[in-house]
């Protein structure tokens, strides 16, 4: 055994080094609104890892270089200045890529004029979702992942088109009739996309 590590010596130091790391860049957050709702329940669990998109120093706020841009689609945990009552960070998917025009349409996403693809579901199929946790009457799959809404409930079901800067993305909630999210507090920075989320863990229904 000895000899062995001796031989690999260099392997073993890499694997310590990583091991010593995975807790700088990887989080585990226990969801706590209903916006991403049936995506992720309330009390749900998620790693995130914060270096999805930028590697910083460990333990600081010192980027060291990008590993990667964020694309649509992606789950994030992102953080909003100004905001009290979000000032710890929150969950959203990100909807609007920098340089698109972005619009909504009755709960519908248009990105640079086109309708972002979406195929109805059966809110049936969604009955393991605690009444605790309500859905909308509409569930759909929309590039992927579900969302959910009541047609003529949300105030923010319209918006009009919104030209992104650069460095800048549109996010929402899953959840459209119950999500603080960019058709509120408008587009947000590169800088202040936290992480992507890159697993998830039921703790409701869905674990038995």
């Amino acid at each position: 055994m000895l000899a062995w590590l001796k031989k690999h010596v260099r392997l073993v130091l890499l694997v310590i080094v990583g091991l010593s790391l995975v807790p700088a860049y990887l989080h585990a957050y226990s969801l706590s609104g209903p916006s991403d709702i049936p995506t992720v329940l309330l009390g749900d669990k998620v790693i995130v890892n914060s270096a999805a998109y930028q590697l910083k120093l460990p333990y600081s706020s010192v980027t060291l270089f990008r590993t990667a841009l964020p694309k649509r689609g992606d789950f994030v945990l992102l953080h909003v200045p100004n905001n009290s009552r979000l000032r710890f960070g929150f969950f959203k998917r990100i909807m609007g890529l920098p340089g698109e025009t972005i619009e909504i349409r009755e709960n519908r996403v248009i990105v640079n004029g086109r309708a972002i693809p979406v195929r109805d579901l059966d809110p049936a199929d969604f009955a393991w979702v605690p009444t605790g946790h309500p859905i909308g009457s509409t569930v759909q799959n929309e590039d992927g992942h579900w969302i959910t809404f009541t047609p003529g409930k949300s105030e923010r079901r319209n918006l009009p088109p919104i030209r992104l800067l650069d460095g800048q993305y549109f996010v929402l909630g899953d959840n459209r009739d119950d999500s603080e999210d960019s058709r509120e507090f408008g587009p947000v920075s590169g800088d202040l996309l936290l992480g992507r989320v890159i697993a998830t863990f039921a703790t409701g229904p869905r674990a038995k």
